[in-house]
């Protein structure tokens, strides 16, 4: 249904409104009243916000993992809410102190921004510095020793954050500034329009809230590629993580068998009888194939040590071909 209006509608929805800003525009199929700003207009399409949902959920059980491995702590981390708003709005919905971060985005010139909890923040340093975590966080803003320990714990995120993104846009997000006062940091313009991501984090027994908030330029930046890369994001495996891979697969069993191939007449082969002996027709010095599962790997010639047969390897075949299971 197109809900673009003609300049002589437009002009007359401006004049009617008080403030020149929000128009109230009625929808000719249902007759709903739609309130709609001017000021602030919708940039990201809804396609955009569920791809963006899914992907920091992802983003979120990788969080989960690694935080709960950093702190030793039991962790729930998980997306809350998706939504579109101006940089003023997010800014006035902020604690004063709390734990601010201008997140960098390079490529791409945007500035991103993170929000931690300060009862979160306060329960993170507790637990890092040797506490149980489970005080009262104090009434003030965070020492710079204590937003110390609080720089590490967000470089955690953003390294998951990075690996998140990559499947759909080559950032890398790395902390720029940080404050305990909000209005403090230049992040963006009031009107400017940012993506704010609400999740929810436990730590252990205390449970707040970390906002991310990216500028709509960011996603528009990366055009259609949003919304088709986001499923195929896959998290790294870390080193211990492949480590992990590598002596599980080492304990795995394989089928080795070299193989000799000769030819039959079918009367000859009907006549066969236990005891009979096959000339195969393969001279000794022939290379003998010596396959793993069903795949030539490396070729060899026959041995007879201790009188056991056997099949001496001598070179790896530069072919990864495969040979057919024998019927």
């Amino acid at each position: 249904m197109s809900k673009i209006l003609s300049q002589d509608e437009i002009d007359a929805l401006m004049s009617t409104s008080p403030t020149g800003d929000i128009a109230r525009v009625s929808d000719p199929g249902t007759g709903a009243v739609i309130t709609y700003n001017f000021r602030r207009p919708d940039r990201v399409t809804k396609e955009q916000i569920r791809s963006l949902h899914f992907l920091h959920d992802r983003f979120a059980r990788n969080v989960t993992t690694s935080l709960a491995a950093y702190l030793r702590a039991l962790i729930e981390f998980q997306i809350v809410s998706v939504e579109q708003f101006s940089y003023s709005e997010f800014l006035m919905s902020l604690s004063d102190p709390t734990a601010y971060y201008a997140i960098s985005m390079p490529p791409l010139d945007g500035i991103a921004a993170l929000e931690l909890n300060p009862t979160l923040a306060f329960t993170i340093v507790d637990r890092m510095l040797g506490g149980s975590g489970r005080g009262d966080a104090p009434q003030r803003a965070l020492t710079e020793i204590e937003q110390n320990v609080i720089d590490s714990v967000v470089k955690l995120i953003l390294e998951n954050l990075t690996e998140t993104w990559r499947a759909v846009f080559d950032l890398e997000f790395r902390i720029l500034a940080r404050e305990t006062r909000p209005q403090m940091l230049q992040v963006a313009g009031p009107n400017e329009v940012i993506i704010l991501m609400v999740f929810d984090l436990r730590v252990g027994d205390i449970r707040g809230m970390l906002n991310l908030c990216i500028p709509a330029s960011v996603i528009e930046a990366t055009g259609s590629a949003f919304v088709q890369g986001w499923h195929r994001t896959q998290r790294e495996p870390s080193p211990t993580e492949r480590l992990w891979l590598h002596d599980n697969l080492n304990r795995v069993p394989m089928e080795v068998s070299a193989s000799l191939e000769t030819r039959l007449r079918a009367r000859d082969l009907v006549r066969l009888k236990c005891g009979d002996v096959i000339s195969l027709g393969v001279p000794i010095q022939t290379p003998v194939i010596v396959r793993v599962g069903n795949r030539v790997k490396f070729t060899g010639r026959l041995v007879a040590p201790d009188l056991n047969v056997g099949v001496l390897l001598e070179a790896t075949t530069d072919t990864d071909r495969s040979i057919a299971e024998p019927a």
